[in-house]
């Protein structure tokens, strides 16, 4: 049912849960005597080793509409004798939870240092249904989830905490009956792409630097990183491919009606396009010519007919 979710918290759960939280019959034991109930993945989420709860990450460009599925598990030796009734629920104590565990770890162990996110708000998402059934005889079942990409603000990293509050029969398992679902939302220039042509140039009061300066070495990849519809996240490299200090939050925006490109950095004001010389954004062979400088008196940095060339989505 649309725009119904159940909020819940840690109390709660504590005496409504069908079965104990238990992890020491987890589907990978081969010990174990009793299946639990869980959302499974195939993929390696992206949340760091020892998460208290699993990270998956979807991504999609901007667009009206994104559905997203994922399975909820009845894993195990045993068979399905019965229809397994599952109640679902968002939970933001469990994104709490997993956030602090990042920041400032869990009782008492050490930070893990991963990213942190935000609550979906509920104007993004419908959840298809919070209550679901595995049949008889079946051992999985697909949930969906509709998402609005077009609505997102693509500047916060948004996740869905979804949790299997109860079930009818089973073991919940401790870690996996939540799934931290992430959503990344792509413009359409996010990729990663291969330079072809340009140079760099980095002068100072000696001259310029023939080390770090000069035309890019062949092979180099630079990625385009959203920021938001228009905008995305570059990093300028010397010409040998190392990293340039001093322009964090380089980005590059594009005008959607004339495909103009505007390089700016959001720390170091002085970089900007060069004046007279093309920037602009070629959607049919997905190219990107770039010409930008900053810098002061001697020590000015020149990029140069620097051509970026679309090769395959970031991952």
């Amino acid at each position: 049912m649309k725009k119904t979710f159940l909020r819940i918290c840690v109390a709660l759960l504590g005496v409504s849960l069908v079965a104990c939280l238990d992890d020491s019959k987890y589907a990978l034991d081969p010990s174990g005597t009793e299946n639990v109930i869980e959302f499974y993945d195939p993929s390696v989420p992206t949340s760091p080793s020892g998460s208290v709860y699993p990270v998956w990450t979807a991504s999609t460009e901007v667009a009206p509409d994104f559905t997203l599925e994922q399975i909820i598990s009845y894993s195990g030796p045993n068979s399905n004798d019965s229809d397994i009734e599952l109640t679902l629920a968002v939970d933001p104590t469990a994104l709490d939870e997993y956030n602090t565990q990042m920041t400032a770890g869990l009782n008492g162990g050490a930070p893990l240092g991963g990213a942190t996110y935000e609550l979906m708000p509920e104007a993004n998402y419908d959840l298809d249904a919070t209550t679901v059934t595995i049949p008889k005889g079946e051992k999985k079942v697909t949930i969906s989830i509709s998402l609005y990409p077009d609505q997102f603000d693509l500047s916060k990293s948004y996740v869905i905490p979804l949790r299997i509050a109860t079930a009818s029969e089973g073991v919940l398992s401790a870690h996996f009956s939540v799934a931290l679902l992430a959503v990344v939302v792509k413009n359409i220039y996010d990729g990663i792409y291969e330079i072809t042509d340009g140079s760099i140039t980095r002068n100072s009061a000696s001259g310029p630097d023939l080390v770090l300066g000069g035309d890019y070495i062949g092979g180099l990849e630079m990625p385009l990183t959203t920021i938001n519809g228009t905008t995305s996240g570059i990093v300028p490299l010397w010409k040998d491919g190392s990293g340039v200090g001093g322009v964090a939050g380089t980005q590059v925006a594009v005008n959607q009606t004339t495909n103009d490109v505007t390089v700016t950095s959001s720390t170091n004001a002085l970089l900007k396009n060069t004046p007279g010389q093309i920037n602009h954004y070629d959607p049919a062979t997905k190219t990107f010519v770039l010409n930008f400088d900053w810098g002061s008196g001697a020590n000015t940095r020149i990029i140069s007919g620097l051509t970026l060339e679309y090769v395959e989505p970031r991952p």
